[in-house]
């Protein structure tokens, strides 16, 4: 017969263990999630390269698809299908901004292909954006979100301006802080909908790869190593104990 005290710290084992391994789409583990965001990142970069090589190089997505194809035709026993996954971009082609040297060369190909997919902003929730606070620039705090109040003729708070602006509930508590979103940059979160890499702006695919989804990685970071921190303390006391909670019980 299975001890109570065992069963409850076992059921609480699994719980971490789901809590940073669950393979559900819509509800991954932290460490399911953390992978999911790496490609994420990646992805926005492969599009934001080949949207520099045209600008830049005019270098077009057929001449650019055409050239890599070539290159791992003449490199076949290194630039297996598996490798190019991981293999960087910057190894084959020379003069590219530093941002985009680890780009795999297979997500390169699928941008100049349009196959990307789909970027999922799910997890990137208001609530998440919102606790990003603001920043506002110069040009927002003097002009953009500059408003009078009709009856006092005072400046109206630009917190209330942005809340006004993007139709936000009014329970939700916007705040200033140094580290925060520009308001621009933050109506761009806001509305961001699940769609095509190639359809975001450059703007939304610089401003995730660059800082929205690196501070939520590094979110997702902390909150997994508290799950497996938990995990830890757990078997600790299942060892004090004699038991050990991580068996298979038939």
């Amino acid at each position: 017969m299975v001890d109570a005290g065992y069963d409850q710290l076992r059921r609480f084992y699994n719980h971490c263990e789901q809590m940073l391994y669950n393979s559900d789409t819509k509800n991954p583990g932290r460490v399911i999630l953390l992978g999911i965001v790496s490609d994420q990142i990646q992805r926005c970069r492969a599009e934001l390269l080949i949207r520099w090589l045209r600008a830049e190089k005019q270098y077009t997505n057929t001449r650019c698809l055409e050239d890599l194809k070539a290159v791992i035709k003449n490199n076949k026993e290194v630039l297996t299908n598996e490798a190019i996954k991981v293999y960087p971009i910057g190894e084959i082609l020379n003069g590219i901004p530093v941002e985009f040297r680890e780009v795999p060369v297979s997500l390169v190909m699928d941008a100049c292909l349009d196959s990307l997919g789909l970027f999922d902003n799910s997890h990137l929730t208001l609530n998440f954006i919102v606790k990003m606070g603001l920043w506002f620039t110069q040009q927002e705090m003097q002009k953009d979100l500059y408003r009078k109040d009709p009856v006092t003729g005072k400046a109206v708070n630009r917190l209330l301006v942005v809340s006004k602006e993007l139709r936000l509930n009014p329970s939700i508590a916007l705040k200033i802080c140094d580290t925060g979103l520009s308001y621009a940059e933050f109506r761009s979160m806001c509305r961001l909908k699940r769609d095509k890499y190639a359809n975001l702006t450059s703007d939304q695919l610089r401003l995730l790869s660059n800082k929205v989804l690196y501070r939520f990685q590094n979110q997702c970071e902390n909150q997994a190593k508290q799950w497996k921190d938990k995990m830890e303390e757990i078997k600790k006391v299942a060892e004090l104990k004699g038991w050990d909670i991580t068996r298979n019980i038939d």
